[in-house]
């Protein structure tokens, strides 16, 4: 694996994360904004049991998913390197995402009347269109049609766990947390390098 490509795709990595730290850091430093006024995660305000399974098994089933048709991203998951670590800036982009495309994307259509099948749908599709920008990266058109049917099917499993929790976004933080982190950092270099199938030595 070339140097530059890990270079290009860490800054890639660090450069995806500062737009969406932003508002993390405005709320650390006691900004209070909406979107993080129910995060789902402090102990009185917890999801039930079963929207914890779904997530855990929506976790498993897409990490499982991603091993099998890239392989390249299974093989890279012994390496402990410094990269690896940039790639937990992931985390970030699980926690923001998830605000956005499930509580409240999800919130603003039920508002306006929208049932849930079609939250579901235009939250998953929202997901995918922006999740496309891996293709390119890659610059390898054949994937594009891959890449945003995964996309929309764990966007709208994620927005599916949303709903089975009674619209608590914290089971879809934590499930989208631990598959940016599993994944991400090696699905972004694997995008860069062209390296869907096997490992480069």
């Amino acid at each position: 694996m070339k140097t530059s490509q890990r270079r290009k795709t860490a800054l890639i990595l660090i450069s995806m994360s500062i737009p969406m730290f932003i508002p993390l850091l405005m709320q650390m430093l006691g900004y209070r904004l909406i979107i993080f006024n129910n995060i789902g995660l402090d102990e009185n305000n917890l999801a039930s049991w079963y929207a914890w399974i779904t997530a855990l098994v929506v976790t498993l089933l897409y990490v499982l998913y991603t091993f099998k048709k890239i392989p390249f991203v299974y093989e890279m998951q012994k390496e402990v390197s410094l990269f690896k670590l940039i790639g937990l800036l992931s985390i970030i982009g699980g926690l923001i995402e998830e605000l956005v495309f499930r509580q409240w994307l999800m919130d603003l259509l039920d508002s306006k009347g929208y049932g849930a099948i079609i939250q579901v749908l235009i939250s998953g599709i929202l997901f995918a269109l922006i999740h496309i920008i891996w293709v390119i990266f890659s610059r390898d058109m054949k994937f594009l049609r891959g890449a945003f049917i995964s996309t929309f099917l764990l966007g709208t499993l994620l927005a599916i766990v949303y709903l089975i929790g009674n619209r608590n976004v914290g089971p879809c933080i934590i499930s989208h947390a631990l598959i940016n982190v599993i994944i991400e950092p090696w699905l972004l270099l694997a995008a860069i390098s062209k390296n869907w199938k096997t490992k480069i030595a």
